[in-house]
């Protein structure tokens, strides 16, 4: 599968739309529709797949510290799971639920031992800086804390930027075609528009069904019984 570049993007739609050379329409111009577009389809594709992005990081955990920063590039503060590894300690820290959340972390703060686990709520206290918050404070120093979470898709800056949806590359070449026959008033806008949605339809067909394994049941959550055993 091939992950075309900005360069790759930017060249076909010039050649295309006989651009090259063109001063009406800007570079930055082309590049902002293009993200634009990124935009677009991430939010489909997240739809239809949420794993579509999923990756990991690492959190340090500080003595005395309850606050963490989330990934620069989480998607919706979309965390799908946090894990502490600790040599054999390993469990999976639970997200605090709304209604005992404020009474669970004020009660963890004044009963604190050293066997209770980690549980953990995101606070948006800052504007563009949420940050992960944790219950108990760590009282240990050490990257103990896995964080799965869903990212963002790669927005295109420079002309080595990788478009990460090959799958949507001619969506997002059509959507740039679009909108430069806009601001152009061309003739030919209602075409581009329709094939905008043609090819936004066929990004979605093909990203419908991602694993050809066919294994789409619901998996049953076991565990409670299997202890029980």
């Amino acid at each position: 599968m091939k992950y075309w570049t900005w360069s790759e993007i930017r060249q076909k739609v010039e050649r295309d739309l006989d651009l090259e050379g063109e001063t009406f329409i800007t570079e930055t111009e082309l590049l902002g529709y293009a993200n634009e577009a990124i935009d677009e389809v991430e939010r489909q594709v997240l739809t239809l797949c949420e794993d579509y992005f999923i990756t990991r990081g690492v959190i340090t955990l500080i003595p005395g510290t309850e606050e963490y920063s989330l990934p620069t590039d989480i998607y919706a503060m979309k965390v799908r799971q946090i894990v502490y590894r600790n040599g054999s300690q390993v469990w999976k820290l639970d997200r605090v639920r709304d209604w005992v959340k404020f009474l669970a972390y004020e009660t963890e703060k004044t009963n604190l031992n050293a066997t209770q686990h980690y549980g953990y709520f995101i606070v948006n206290t800052v504007p563009g800086s949420p940050k992960l918050l944790l219950s108990p404070t760590p009282t240990e120093a050490g990257a103990y804390l896995q964080i799965w979470y869903i990212r963002n898709a790669n927005e295109l800056l420079t002309d080595a930027s990788i478009c990460d949806i090959p799958e949507a590359v001619n969506y997002v070449m059509a959507y740039i075609k679009m909108k430069c026959m806009e601001k152009e008033i061309h003739p030919n806008l209602g075409k581009a528009v329709a094939d905008v949605e043609a090819q936004k339809a066929d990004t979605l067909k093909t990203l419908a069904e991602m694993f050809p394994d066919n294994e789409n049941t619901v998996e049953a959550d076991t565990r409670i019984y299997d202890e029980m055993n």
